[in-house]
């Protein structure tokens, strides 16, 4: 569909003059352009547009297409692809000042004087050479890592999945041993005492750790049940950083607490949490949001969408209510009237979801 009839048959759908249909194109265009039409859920051929049009079909009065235009336009939060690899770019300065800190508080120096004295400098680069880079899923854009900081990490340090055999974790200690040996350090020397673990998103931190009735769940689980065998030789405690490149208040909070629990159960790792960015509790939607727009959320949803993981997604997984959309896909985390889709097969006379921004499931996983 040519984008000119897209555009008429929007602002018929909205009831727009012709004055006000140029003002809110006007608007709408750059954010299309910019953002919405590089979706990476759209099929070929399949552009903002077209979806915009479906998606407003949903609601049957102008006055609740208005509502939920007003919500696109003043709510929702896109993070195009060069927006992610920005909050990528901000992982290795965070690395560096926590290497940093530790460095001055093992001198006892302050942490300007880590870049001062050459014992301190020293020390930073052997604790980045003695770094592992391990990302928690594709999302994570381990690859664009790598490349934002080549000539300080090598290949050998970054892996791009998070479960690894013997022999290939034999592999990076024996590229350790090499670059340490290169650098005038013993072969006592070579272990990991810093691993970094790496993902893009977290909307309620529930899939990177939980504690399911006195049970511990959740990838860092899985990590440390792996990596207790792997490192049996490494100093401990070995230091482990979490990273997400883009976090909810509510899962910020959620890891720092399940995490600083799961960490008095563990003796051979330390933990921290951290992010390139947190969006605000503010942009979240529930139920004591605004009125209409809650109206509109609950008077246009399908418990037909739900499924035996996501449970209820009104206000998306684990009532999270984001009005969050990634270049590469939509959250469950975000409200189910930007997702959600409704069966073929569905009961009649139930309303039927129509997605706006399509989303790519990942198998039983979560964004959590």
């Amino acid at each position: 569909m040519k984008k000119e009839l897209a555009m008429k048959l929007i602002a018929d759908q909205m009831g727009w003059d012709h004055k006000v249909a140029t003002k809110e194109f006007d608007e709408l265009e750059m954010m299309v352009n910019y953002k919405y039409d590089h979706y990476q859920g759209f099929q070929p051929g399949s552009r903002f547009y077209l979806a915009l049009i479906g998606w407003l079909n949903q609601f049957n009065t102008v006055e609740k297409r208005q509502i939920a235009y007003d919500f696109l336009k003043n709510r929702l939060l896109f993070f195009s692809q060069r927006e992610m690899h920005h909050l990528i770019s901000l992982l290795m300065p965070i690395i560096d000042r926590s290497m940093r800190t530790e460095v001055a508080k093992e001198r006892s120096v302050p942490l300007y004087q880590t870049w001062l004295d050459a014992g301190a400098r020293r020390r930073v680069d052997l604790m980045l050479m003695r770094t592992l880079f391990i990302a928690l899923s594709d999302g994570a854009r381990i690859d664009v890592f790598r490349r934002f900081n080549e000539g300080l990490v090598s290949n050998e340090q970054v892996l791009a999945y998070s479960e690894i055999s013997e022999s290939k974790w034999q592999d990076l200690l024996n590229e350790l041993e090499k670059t340490l040996l290169a650098q005038g350090y013993k072969k006592q020397d070579a272990y990991f005492e810093r691993i970094c673990l790496i993902d893009d998103f977290t909307g309620s931190g529930s899939s990177l750790i939980r504690n399911a009735n006195g049970v511990w769940k959740g990838k860092i689980k899985r990590f440390t049940d792996l990596y207790c065998k792997l490192m049996n030789t490494a100093p401990t405690p070995v230091f482990v950083q979490v990273h997400h490149h883009l976090a909810s208040a509510k899962a910020c909070d959620n890891i720092n607490r399940d995490l600083a629990d799961f960490s008095k159960t563990q003796e051979r790792f330390q933990f921290v949490a951290t992010y390139s960015y947190q969006l605000p509790q503010s942009v979240v939607i529930e139920e004591s949001s605004q009125a209409d727009l809650v109206s509109l959320l609950q008077g246009h949803y399908d418990t037909n969408v739900e499924d035996d993981h996501s449970k209820n997604v009104l206000f998306g997984y684990g009532k999270s209510g984001l009005p969050l959309v990634l270049e590469h896909n939509t959250p469950n985390n975000s409200i189910g009237l930007l997702w959600a889709e409704s069966p073929k097969n569905m009961q009649p006379n139930t309303h039927h979801m129509t997605p706006l921004f399509i989303r790519r499931k990942r198998h039983s996983s979560h964004h959590g």
